[in-house]
């Protein structure tokens, strides 16, 4: 039988708690107050309104600076986030694209001038 290990081993830097007022950044939309309940240099843990929010988004801190944020895990109005490099976040949507086109491709068959349109 596996050993339960609790989740203060599994983070690898520590985390700062304090309630730090911050902003949920949306594209073509108005941002939405928030609060940032503790975070590390990896991420952070956010109080936001009940919000539809996307996966993906931009936290503007208090203190002028901005981190991309991709969410790991929603619990009511609380999420947990991990701050997402420009490298990192350019590899994932090149993946992602690649996927889609090989997707698209395999259900066009022998449309192959629809595909030539897509790539």
């Amino acid at each position: 039988m596996s050993e339960l290990i609790s989740l203060s081993e599994w983070r690898t830097s520590t985390r700062r708690r304090g309630g730090v007022p911050a902003r949920i950044e949306r594209e073509h939309q108005a941002s939405l107050r928030c609060t940032m309940l503790d975070v590390s240099r990896q991420g952070a843990c956010v109080s936001a309104p009940a919000i539809a929010l996307p996966n993906i988004f931009v936290l503007r801190v208090a203190d002028g600076t901005r981190h991309i944020c991709d969410v790991q895990w929603r619990k009511g109005y609380t999420v947990g986030v991990s701050f997402v490099y420009i490298d990192q976040l350019l590899a994932r949507t090149a993946t992602a694209s690649a996927k889609l086109k090989r997707s698209c491709a395999r259900a066009l068959g022998n449309r192959g001038w629809i595909a030539e349109e897509i790539a």
